[in-house]
C-alpha cells in the first residue's frame, strides 16, 4: 500500500538494521505504524524515516535509549537531554584517558629491565628519616644535605646515590635511609652518619622517566620478583642510576627500584 514500507525497505532509508529495528519495537522505541495480521511483517510509514534517522544519529551519539525516551516524551527538554549527555561524555573521557595512561604505564613497566644480584658492600654518609606517607619531601631534602657536606668536606662519590626503606615502623610510618656512597677518609657530622651497607640480595627493575612516576612501577617490579617465586623481605631501595647530574631531560632518568630478598635466594657468586 501507498506511504507504507516494509522493513527492510524502511532499514535502507533509515541506516538501522532489519535486527535493530525488531528490537526497537520490542522495546517501544520505534514501533512500527502496522503489521500485518496474516503474516506478521512490519510495515513503517513514511513519516517515520525521519524519527529513525534521529534516534541511530542519537545512538551514534551513545546516548542511552530511556534518555532517547524522554527527548521523544518531552522534546522541550532535549537541549537540558542532550547538555547532561554531553557532561556524561566528557566525564567518561577523562575517565578513560586516565585508563590509557595508567595502560601505558603498565606496558612501560612489563618492558622493565629486571636483574638479579647482590647491592654491593659500600660504605656511604647516610641520614636516617622517619617517612610518613605522602611526605616524600624528606629524601630530595637529606640528600641534598649529603651533597652539600660531601662537597664541603671535599669527599668523592663512589657509586650513585640511593634510599632503603626499611620494613617495619609503626602505623603508616617507616623508616628510610638516605645513602651517598663515598670513598676514603670520611667523618660523620650532626645527623650524618658514617655507615659500610652490607652486600645483599636484590632482585632489580629499572625505570625510566621522572622521579614523581617511579611509585607506579614499584608494583610492577614486585609482582615480577614473585612471580619467579623470589622471597621479599620487605625493604626496597631506590637507586639514582641516572639523574640531574647526568641529563636535564626528566623523561631520561633511569632509577633501580630494588627488593630486597632473603639471604638464601641469590648464590653467592
Amino acid at each position: 500500500m501507498a506511504g507504507r514500507l516494509l522493513i527492510s525497505q524502511f532499514a535502507l532509508l533509515t541506516g538501522l538494521s532489519p535486527k535493530t529495528l525488531r528490537h526497537y519495537d520490542d522495546i517501544d522505541l520505534l514501533k512500527p505504524e502496522w503489521i500485518d495480521e496474516t503474516s506478521g511483517y512490519r510495515q513503517y510509514g513514511v513519516a517515520q524515516v525521519s524519527l529513525g534517522i534521529h534516534i541511530r544519529h542519537w545512538r551514534q551519539l551513545g546516548l542511552p535509549v530511556p534518555e532517547i525516551k524522554r527527548l521523544l516524551q518531552s522534546p522541550d527538554h532535549g537541549a537540558q537531554v542532550l547538555s547532561q549527555h554531553e557532561t556524561r561524555l566528557r566525564t567518561e573521557i577523562a575517565e578513560r584517558e586516565g585508563a590509557l595512561r595508567n595502560l601505558q604505564a603498565l606496558l612501560k613497566e612489563n618492558v622493565m629491565d629486571y636483574r638479579l644480584e647482590h647491592l654491593p658492600a659500600q660504605q656511604v654518609l647516610s641520614i636516617r628519616e622517619a617517612l610518613q606517607p605522602p611526605h616524600y619531601e624528606v629524601i630530595p631534602q637529606a640528600l641534598q644535605e649529603l651533597m652539600a657536606y660531601k662537597k664541603a668536606q671535599g669527599y668523592e662519590v663512589s657509586a650513585p646515590s640511593f634510599f632503603i626503606r626499611h620494613a617495619g615502623g609503626e602505623g603508616e610510618a617507616g623508616v628510610v635511609e638516605v645513602c651517598l656512597p663515598v670513598s676514603g677518609d670520611v667523618h660523620p657530622s650532626g645527623r650524618i652518619e658514617v655507615k659500610n651497607v652490607q652486600r645483599q640480595p636484590v632482585f632489580i627493575g629499572r625505570f625510566v622517566g621522572p622521579y614523581e612516576k617511579t611509585g607506579a612501577a614499584y608494583s610492577g617490579v614486585a609482582e615480577e620478583a614473585l612471580r619467579r617465586g623470589l622471597r621479599l623481605t620487605g625493604s626496597t631501595a631506590e637507586i639514582y642510576v641516572k639523574s640531574v647530574p647526568q641529563t636535564p631531560d626528566p623523561n631520561a632518568y633511569e632509577t633501580d627500584i630494588a627488593f630486597f630478598l632473603e639471604p638464601n635466594e641469590l648464590a653467592e657468586g
